[in-house]
């Protein structure tokens, strides 16, 4: 475990030093993360739906590493009463390859390459069924499974989102048909409609309850302003029509404009402690920034986003003021939790940040039989860097991307050396869709 922390290390400060100019080097990468996004595909892909899951499917198990279409009709997973899904393998579909298509369209649009093209076609053509499997218009299910019907009716923030910004995305894109943009407006139109009624809440399909994360997303706390802005600034975009402009200029004003002051810069240190999953927001800043018209309002959420991102890349993991343990730790007590980070050099007593996280990591940890070592080496020490590292990337700041591009350089040749022993796609997904966006920034610095 030392010597990769050494050898980490100096790869860190090789990559530092080199010139953020395209090289021949910024050609390889582009090259493995190709390689890896292929063999992702391949092993967590299923062609029936053209969409990728949580669970390798070309393993030893095949499709029965997801739960069956019976037990998602029971809305069970291994017999046990789940109506969201959480451990089924589909219940972060949209999520996932939401992420995926906005990364793959980044990289087309950046190099051309046909490659990131044809990915992206069959990615979105997988997204629309997704977004036409239920028959509730503007309901995004967790799901579905292969067999292009079973779903898990009780969503979430994170799912519909992600689902929306792909959409735009894809929209923005030069791939996108007129077909295809005939969809993604209808969709997205029926969205918002759909959250308006709700008061701008998730909740299950039926709308008989409210989802398992399906919080208001008109609270004052900066999740929901972000997600309120973000995602129905995304739907004006490409539907065009004036009612919902209307509502966004009312949402914008509300109460002397209080959403606007909550996304201010200054109140970064407000948005709560970070978590596995943080790094949504990043992309409900990224696509604002890129919406907004206003250079003033543009420049905050651009500033948002470099010091969110900043705040993820210095913070120390283990002061539970700015990151949730629940993530990687689950319910351990303190001293269980001691424990387990022994076998990595770690330590609660010690600050960390996330650099030092993945300089702990060594992939060899992942054939474990310690279940807690596996936890920790997945969800913390590769984990909780995706998620600061996509902050930065997603920021566009030169400075924070040139600092996390050797670790995710790393991540990505890592993923290609031992992904095979992953049989989880969390962070296949994230390896992948971080190079993607390495990828396409550096095609934009060359081309700029």
């Amino acid at each position: 475990m030392v010597a990769r922390a050494v050898a980490m290390l100096f790869v860190l400060l090789a990559l530092l030093l080199a010139s953020p100019v395209a090289s021949e080097g910024d050609d390889g990468m582009k090259a493995q993360v190709k390689q890896l996004c292929q063999a992702y595909v391949e092993g967590f892909g299923a062609d029936s739906v053209n969409l990728v899951y949580h669970h390798r499917l070309n393993g030893p198990r095949g499709l029965e590493a997801l739960a069956s279409p019976e037990e998602i009709g029971a809305r069970t997973v291994r017999g046990r009463e789940m109506p969201y899904g959480y451990g089924s393998g589909i219940q972060d579909v949209p999520l996932e390859n939401g992420q995926l298509l906005y990364a793959l369209c980044d990289a087309y649009d950046a190099t051309g390459d046909e490659y990131f093209a044809d990915t992206a076609r069959k990615i979105f053509s997988g997204l629309k069924l997704v977004g036409s499997v239920s028959p509730v218009p503007g309901f995004v299910p967790r799901g579905p499974h292969p067999d292009g019907k079973s779903y898990y009716p009780n969503s979430s923030r994170d799912q519909h989102a992600t689902y929306v910004y792909a959409l735009w995305r894809y929209h923005r894109s030069p791939l996108a048909t007129d077909e295809d943009k005939a969809f993604i407006a209808q969709f997205l139109d029926a969205f918002a409609r759909r959250m308006e009624k709700n008061g701008w809440g998730i909740r299950v399909e039926d709308d008989s309850e409210v989802a398992h994360v399906g919080f208001s997303w008109r609270q004052r706390a900066f999740a929901g302003v972000v997600s309120l802005v973000g995602t129905l600034s995304a739907v004006c975009e490409v539907t065009q029509d004036e009612e919902l402009w209307d509502l966004l200029e009312q949402y914008s004003q509300e109460d002397d404009g209080f959403r606007w002051q909550v996304l201010h810069p200054d109140k970064v240190s407000e948005r709560g402690p970070l978590t596995l999953y943080s790094n949504q927001f990043a992309m409900d800043l990224n696509a604002l920034a890129r919406i907004l018209t206003d250079p003033g309002r543009r420049q905050q959420i651009e500033d948002y986003a470099r010091d969110f991102a900043e705040g993820a890349l210095r913070s120390n993991v283990f002061d539970e003021d700015y990151w949730r343990r629940l993530d990687w730790a689950d319910k351990w007590a303190e001293e269980e939790t001691q424990e387990a980070l022994e076998p990595f050099g770690l330590s609660l007593d010690q600050e960390t940040t996330v650099f030092g996280l993945y300089g702990a990591f060594d992939p060899q940890h992942w054939r474990s039989d310690d279940r807690r070592v596996r936890s920790v080496s997945g969800k913390l020490c590769f984990g909780l860097p995706t998620v600061a590292f996509h902050c930065a990337l997603l920021s566009e700041d030169p400075q924070l991307v040139e600092e996390v591009a050797p670790a995710v350089r790393d991540m990505v040749e890592q993923m290609l050396a031992h992904g095979d022993r992953y049989s989880h796609g969390e962070n296949s997904n994230r390896a992948v869709v971080l190079g993607l966006h390495l990828v396409a920034l550096r095609a934009d610095d060359t081309n700029g």
